[in-house]
């Protein structure tokens, strides 16, 4: 018989009772849990924005992933056209909606959009290293999205 029980997250990101490595040599777990509502808040990397988003895991907590995070766009929003040299990078739309554009590696400034996605609960986006993209959340409500980040690997395709 098994027995749960509910166990309150004492702080923003709770860590495993042991860190040590995991079978077979795997890096051990380094953030086992961690809640929204206590997560401290900070702009992108890339673009000032305030504060809206929230890193559940960061950089190398779990091998590959660059982050995992929440983020909340107030109306209007606009996160500019960007890319990233080595990352893939998945977005999960869980609220409100917006527009999810995406242009062809290389694409000049002026070029319009390869792709545009219209953006509601359930989306979901992906964008690979080096694709321009950009996300524009609507004039009348918040957009709300999980995103992950994921290393590219060091062999490219040919």
């Amino acid at each position: 018989r098994t027995t749960t029980m509910s166990v309150v997250i004492p702080a923003d990101r709770l860590l495993p009772a042991s860190v040590e490595p995991g079978p077979a040599g795997y890096p051990a777990v380094k953030v086992r849990s961690a809640d929204a509502d206590l997560l401290p808040a900070r702009s992108l990397y890339h673009q000032e924005t305030g504060e809206l988003i929230k890193d559940f895991l960061k950089y190398d907590e779990v091998p590959g992933i660059t982050n995992c995070s929440v983020v909340s766009l107030p109306p209007g929003t606009i996160i500019e056209r960007h890319e990233h040299p080595s990352k893939y990078e998945i977005f999960l739309t869980s609220g409100g909606r917006g527009v999810f554009k995406v242009w062809a590696p290389g694409a000049a400034e002026t070029d319009e959009p390869r792709e545009i996605f219209e953006l509601k609960p359930g989306v979901c986006c992906t964008v690979g290293p080096e694709e321009p993209h950009m996300i524009c959340a609507a004039e009348d409500c918040e957009l709300s999205m999980t995103y992950l980040g994921v290393v590219a690997p060091e062999t490219k395709a040919s």
